[in-house]
């Protein structure tokens, strides 16, 4: 049997598509088909606190060599402001679901991004 170098392409791609599907967290041999990705026990609480001691060794370090007045580059700028987004959304994720996995925690009660109508105000009210 003679294959085509298309339908070998063809096969190939089958294969890759097949992979790709079976190879989630969802269908490892290890975890069942309903749990989260991060339910498997493993070291990157400890690498994270690693990695944020350096962070914040880092920051204390840029904090002493800059000048309230001090002029930066803009893509220097632009590094700092991504790296503080960046901390700002990992630490209000794990809030989060922190909280909601605390069933004795008020999600609603402190959050600042609560967008109902009771928390949200277009204007003030005039008095």
């Amino acid at each position: 049997m003679k294959i085509t170098k298309t339908r070998l392409i063809e096969i190939i791609k089958e294969e890759f598509a097949l992979v790709k599907a079976q190879d989630t967290p969802q269908n490892s041999p290890i975890m069942g088909q309903n749990e989260p990705y991060f339910d498997y026990p493993d070291e990157e609480g400890d690498m994270a606190k690693r990695q944020l001691q350096r962070i914040n060794e880092y920051s204390e370090e840029l904090m002493n060599m800059l000048d309230d007045n001090e002029q930066l580059e803009a893509w220097v700028q632009s590094k700092i402001t991504k790296a503080s987004d960046y901390i700002a959304t990992v630490k209000h994720y794990l809030e989060y679901e922190m909280e909601k996995n605390n069933p004795n925690m008020d999600l609603q009660a402190d959050n600042p991004y609560d967008m109902s109508p009771e928390r949200v105000h277009l204007y003030e009210d005039e008095d």
